[in-house]
């Protein structure tokens, strides 16, 4: 096994770091709108546009031809253009600015630095190793975290991460890994990561580059796994799992891949360095094309002020009597939530819409009968201290028997074959015919029984579950409804009707069913 002097660098603080650049992925169930450009926020806007698209390759502006063409359609004021170039140039420049903003030729190609260390993989090594690690990676994170979907569950899921892994390899005939020399590293508990950097990249310089290149080859699972790590109530069923042990992971399946192909005597990855790779954070180069976008950018968005501006500075006429508002509606800030409010707006020219996030200032959590887990009722940041139960609802989730494990067994499917293989074709032909609700469905409207009653007003003595306050007093729902009507602006002249529009979805088999939910409930019915 090698050896090695311990590096200086902090392995650590890269792994927080990389946390910082990674997209927060929760688990599908939640739906999150994410900002990728978050780890820049500490820069001026433009510097952090610009460190954005030269690590990672982020196309963060429009199009120059797209700019170009805004001017030409009078999109982008030639007035305000000409004075953003003053002001940041001087008056003297103006002429040969503009000039380079509407005709001078660019190289627009994106370049990053992310991947630019592992791609000696392939050039130097002729392996792809991305292709060969991650079906297994994937595989074995997903049998880990899996919540009760698989065939099988993850037999050691109890257990840390990397102990479970080490559990399954040691325990199985058949080993995870070929190579002796990475089973002996699995069974290694200290400076193992740094032991396993040493052994492929060689070089602690490029520790934290190669890192960065590994995880950004899958953002979404390392994201996920990271978000996972530090709020573990993500998943309903929870794993102990952590970033640095997902690494490890990553590392030990690709040493056992070139193991295989090559022997242990392979040459760590910055012995083939040909010239010095950049690192990652450096302070990037002065390109002018970025001052270009940046001058573009401000013209375009100080014309649109412009606009706004002169707009707000027509006044109504005083003299129009207002009739009474036939009714009031407040929607959801979604919007496709805004297509609605035009409609009713633009038929009844009397009625007004507002809108707000849909969880409409409730932040609860929600607990279906005969449901094991709450469901979270509010934007995914937050966590509220209150819980909402169903009680005397009917069980309302039907069963198929082409959903259950045994058709998946050898005599199961040998059985299971030919008669539900018959049976399926006859309820294909009549599900066309005869369109109906299957068992597979998934629907906002199955989330509570019509009949059920809920636990929204607390009782005395307050009731609490799991810390959580089951309900609302009278006090607590009368200040969140006023919240919510200030926050609307609707404090007077209540129309004789306010409808509060919630919205939600159904589908059979789309995994990104929670985006069409509602966003501001984290993927649930409003």
């Amino acid at each position: 096994m090698s050896s090695f002097v311990k590096p200086a660098v902090d392995i650590d603080l890269v792994i927080h770091q990389l946390k910082h650049y990674l997209p927060a992925q929760a688990p599908l169930k939640d739906f999150v709108h994410h900002n990728t450009l978050h780890a820049f926020q500490h820069h001026q806007f433009h510097e952090g546009l610009q460190q954005a698209s030269s690590i990672f390759g982020y196309q963060v502006y429009l199009t120059l031809e797209e700019y170009r063409t805004l001017y030409s359609n009078k999109k982008i004021s030639d007035d305000i253009l000409v004075r953003r170039i003053e002001m940041a140039k001087g008056n003297t420049e103006v002429t040969v600015w503009k000039e380079k903003l509407i005709s001078k030729p660019y190289d627009t190609t994106l370049h990053q630095k992310v991947g630019t260390l592992r791609k000696l993989w392939k050039s130097q090594y002729n392996i792809n190793i991305n292709k060969v690690v991650h079906p297994i990676l994937f595989r074995l994170v997903g049998a880990f975290l899996d919540q009760g979907i698989s065939i099988s569950s993850f037999p050691f899921h109890q257990h840390h991460f990397l102990d479970g892994i080490r559990q399954l390899n040691n325990s199985s005939v058949v080993k995870l890994f070929k190579s002796k020399r990475v089973s002996d590293l699995l069974n290694q508990k200290e400076n193992l990561l740094e032991t396993l950097l040493h052994i492929v990249v060689g070089n602690k310089k490029y520790y934290e580059h190669y890192l960065f290149d590994q995880q950004f080859a899958h953002p979404g699972w390392s994201g996920m796994v990271a978000v996972l790590e530090d709020a573990p109530s993500s998943l309903l069923d929870k794993r102990n799992i952590t970033l640095k042990d997902f690494i490890i992971l990553e590392l030990l399946i690709e040493i056992d891949v070139l193991d295989q192909k090559f022997g242990v005597n392979w040459k760590p990855l910055a012995h083939q360095l040909a010239k010095r790779i950049e690192p990652y954070f450096n302070r990037h180069n002065y390109l002018e094309i970025f001052d270009v976008y940046a001058l573009w950018q401000e013209a375009f968005e100080w014309t649109y002020y412009d606009e706004v501006l002169k707009g707000l500075q027509f006044q109504k006429d005083s003299s129009i009597t207002k009739k009474q508002t036939s009714f009031q509606a407040v929607f959801c800030i979604d919007d496709r939530e805004c297509s609605f409010r035009r409609y009713l707006e633009k038929q009844d020219n009397q009625c007004e819409t507002f809108s707000t996030a849909g969880f409409f200032n409730m932040a609860f959590y929600f607990q279906p009968e005969q449901g094991k887990f709450y469901t979270k009722l509010c934007p995914a940041p937050q966590f509220p201290n209150y819980l909402i139960k169903e009680t005397e609802a009917k069980k309302r989730h039907s069963k198929d028997a082409y959903f259950n494990k045994h058709t998946h067994g050898f005599f199961g499917g040998w059985v299971s074959a030919p008669t539900m293989g018959f049976w399926s074709a006859i309820k294909l032909a009549k599900s066309i015919l005869y369109p109906t609700q299957t068992e597979a469905l998934i629907s906002s409207f199955k989330h509570m029984d019509k009949i059920g009653k809920l636990s929204i007003e607390t009782t005395v003595p307050i009731e609490k579950t799991d810390h959580l306050q089951v309900g609302f007093t009278i006090d607590e729902m009368a200040e969140k409804v006023q919240e919510l009507l200030k926050g609307i602006g609707l404090v007077n002249d209540f129309a004789p009707l306010v409808y509060i529009v919630g919205h939600g979805a159904s589908s059979v088999n789309n995994t990104h069913y929670a985006g069409y939910d509602c966003g501001a409930c984290s993927g649930r019915a409003g």
